[in-house]
């Protein structure tokens, strides 16, 4: 049985048992696995307090193909994310994004551009000092390409009054042109110029109000739930909007 090390995000972390844990995680290698660490709740244990929700770890497990959990035997943090465990909004972006591609993946399926995507937009999200929410829907529209749903742009809602994408799809979502202008910027900041950089300064600075950031929610969810049932509807957005309440 072969021991692997490779970065990886954690997804879902859950305690099992008196001392145990069980998580699923995206690697670089591998895509997305569950494992389980044996006693790494047992104050004797040195690394299992990095095993824990979005996380990006160095993660040593026990690799083998027909088996339903591998054996995790060690892990390190690859990159702190100190600042979004400390902000409350940031957490919530950040949980968004796992919980999108813990949804629209499935296991065994190795795909590295993935992984990049997740690690380099909670790297973004770590160091934005403003406007989180940017982060998250230009991470949708990345993703969605990735998967082979990409967005038309050119068959949105009012860009297109003719277009069967929007009666389709779209028949509970209203976009105004100033929504269609925030998109359009928002997904071409995933693009890569000529330099090789992205635009991510520019999508960056767009100041989206909060009605229009219902609206842009609501166009994702729409959009998820056509493509994918299951990844249209956010347990975590209903988790941090009872705490809202309090």
């Amino acid at each position: 049985m072969p021991i692997v090390k490779t970065e990886a995000i954690i997804l879902k972390c859950n305690n099992y048992r008196e001392t145990s844990k069980i998580i699923t995680f995206y690697t670089r290698s591998h895509g997305k696995l569950k494992g389980i660490a044996k006693g790494v709740r047992s104050t004797k244990t040195k690394w299992g307090g990095a095993l824990q929700s979005m996380a990006l770890l160095n993660i040593m497990f026990y690799y083998k193909e027909t088996r339903t959990l591998h054996l995790v035997s060690g892990a390190d943090h690859s990159f702190q994310f100190t600042s979004i465990y400390n902000d409350f909004d940031k957490l919530e972006v950040s949980y968004r994004m796992v919980e999108l591609v813990n949804r629209t993946t499935a296991e065994y399926q190795e795909n590295a551009q993935i992984f990049n995507l997740l690690a380099d937009s909670m790297k973004m999200l770590e160091g934005a000092t403003k406007n989180y929410v940017n982060v998250l829907f230009n991470f949708e529209f990345r993703l969605l390409n990735l998967l082979g749903f990409r967005v038309n742009m050119n068959d949105l809602p009012g860009v297109n009054i003719e277009s069967s994408f929007q009666n389709q799809y779209f028949t509970e979502t209203r976009l105004s042109a100033g929504d269609v202008k925030a998109m359009e910027l928002l997904e071409a900041g995933g693009r890569i110029t000529e330099d090789g950089e992205g635009n991510f300064n520019a999508f960056m600075r767009l100041n989206i109000s909060k009605s229009q950031e219902s609206v842009l929610e609501k166009f994702f969810e729409n959009y998820l739930r056509d493509h994918m049932e299951h990844a249209g509807y956010s347990n975590s957005k209903r988790v941090f909007n009872s705490l809202d309440m309090f």
